[in-house]
């Protein structure tokens, strides 16, 4: 009998302990933030900060953040230039230093940030870190775009070895896009012989598919129905859902479509397009698919809402089958979420609205990495 309650009691120590250990665990993630806005961007030297300041190559105001990949101790950043003055469009952070405010540095190096030149990076607008630890860049090439738009070089996606950040890869888009199409978000996956496919969003209506070994592109063209209720510069989201033997699935849905739709990546690399689209499920309100846990789950939110969901898509899209895994920040809105150290969910989230009507100081939009939690504490600084 002694022995008996002796067990329970270690094993109710035991649970104890976990729940502490996790509990603490979790509470030590929350506490790290970084806090990023257009003066984090981190010079060679003062002299060169000057020379972009005077020449207007840099106006911290207009320094967006908007995507990122984690990569071991560090974060690679997008930052479109959608305004006059943003002199790295792709930066990485160093996770070692402090958590306050971060420092941009640019990626690879500030050679490939000059605009104009069509060698560099012109604008990046999404990135996706693949299994095989290489870096996929789309880069529109359209500068300012929210003012005057001026399409300074061809789209293209770049792809970089993480293991020295060297180019590996450059695709020139000009031959798949239409004057028309609206590139938006890149995934990449591999076939069952190893060989990696790239696929683009198109917000005019269609998935750009690269076959990089073959140097071969192609649209898939989708069903109007899809984006049907949806404007000519409405969003359409692309993520991937990673699956074994080549059998992984794209889920796609544009900002102000009705559904959710998916297809499995071997369909697309086919050509496949209408007869192979799966629905997933009606929305109930405008959702924005913001990544993945790195498996099945999507992280979403509701259009001008700031709680974070986790939707299993094993199961349909419906609320039922949504999970709250962050409350409401009320100073920021996420605008992508992606897996962290230890597969701890991250999120980059700002005042998305401020940026966009033009008013924020002259610090620029007020920006946040943070990890993940159910008890969202932040400043509103």
């Amino acid at each position: 009998m002694g022995c008996h309650r002796t067990v329970g009691q270690l094993l109710a120590l035991l649970f104890v302990l976990v729940t502490v250990l996790g509990s603490h665990e979790e509470h030590e993630y929350c506490d790290k933030v970084y806090r990023i806005n257009g003066n984090s961007i981190d010079f060679p030297c003062d002299s060169t900060k000057n020379i972009y300041i005077s020449t207007h190559r840099y106006m911290a105001k207009n320094v967006m953040p908007l995507r990122f990949q984690y990569d071991g101790n560090r974060v690679i950043i997008a930052l479109p230039r959608l305004r006059a003055g943003v002199p790295t469009t792709l930066g990485q952070i160093d996770l070692n230093r402090p958590s306050c405010y971060a420092h941009i540095k640019p990626f690879p190096c500030w050679a490939y940030q000059e605009e104009g030149n069509c060698n560099s990076l012109q604008s990046v607008i999404d990135l996706y870190i693949d299994v095989k630890r290489i870096l996929w860049v789309l880069d529109h090439g359209i500068t300012n775009f929210l003012e005057q738009p001026i399409k300074r070089c061809p789209p293209k996606v770049y792809a970089f070895t993480l293991n020295n950040d060297k180019t590996v890869k450059t695709i020139d888009l000009s031959e798949i896009v239409k004057s028309s199409s609206r590139l938006q978000y890149l995934v990449t996956d591999y076939n069952e012989l190893g060989h990696p496919f790239v696929y683009v969003s198109d917000g005019d209506g269609a998935i750009i598919v690269i076959d990089v070994n073959n140097n071969k592109l192609f649209r898939v063209v989708l069903p109007r129905a899809i984006s049907a209720g949806c404007g000519d510069s409405d969003v359409l989201y692309l993520l991937l859902i990673p699956k074994p033997k080549g059998q992984s699935v794209v889920i796609f849905s544009y900002l102000c479509g009705q559904k959710v739709y998916s297809i499995k990546s071997e369909h697309l690399r086919s050509g496949k397009g209408s007869s192979a689209i799966v629905e997933m499920g009606t929305k109930r309100k405008h959702s924005v698919l913001l990544g993945t846990d790195g498996g099945k789950g999507v992280v979403l939110r509701y259009r001008s809402e700031a709680e974070l969901y986790l939707w299993d898509t094993d199961q349909p899209y419906r609320e039922c089958n949504f999970e709250l895994i962050q409350n409401a920040d009320e100073c920021r809105l996420s605008t992508h979420v992606s897996v962290g150290k230890n597969e701890h969910l991250l999120s980059m989230s700002s005042n998305l609205s401020d940026f966009l009507n033009n008013t924020c100081g002259v610090g620029g939009a007020s920006s946040r990495l943070k990890y993940v939690c159910k008890e969202c504490d932040d400043d509103c600084y």
